[in-house]
């Protein structure tokens, strides 16, 4: 399955603010959405997980994701895995667009 098929969207915390996740269906169930926030891998990291905290202070900062490939829905990497496992919902990787 692919992110492409999963009517991913881009996140932004605020109306008009820098695009700093995205959300896309459950690959588990199809019916629910999941979120991830993310920081691009390089020296743009530090500003963006700052952005992302001064947004979101109550979410710790394991909860950002690395973006380490692409750019796009159908070439990203997303590092760690995305675990909903908690709430009866995927736990898997995205990888090269790819949902594992």
């Amino acid at each position: 399955m692919r992110l492409n098929d999963l009517e991913p969207r881009w996140v932004a915390l605020e109306s008009g603010g820098p695009v700093v996740g995205l959300g896309f269906q459950c690959p588990h169930c199809l019916t629910e959405r999941l979120a991830v926030l993310f920081h691009h891998s390089g020296n743009a990291a530090i500003a963006e997980e700052g952005y992302i905290r001064a947004h979101n202070g109550d979410r710790p900062e394991q909860y950002i994701w690395t973006l380490a490939e692409g750019s796009t829905f159908g070439d990203m990497t997303l590092t760690p895995s995305i675990d909903a496992s908690k709430s009866g919902h995927w736990h898997g990787f995205i990888t090269n667009g790819e949902i594992r």
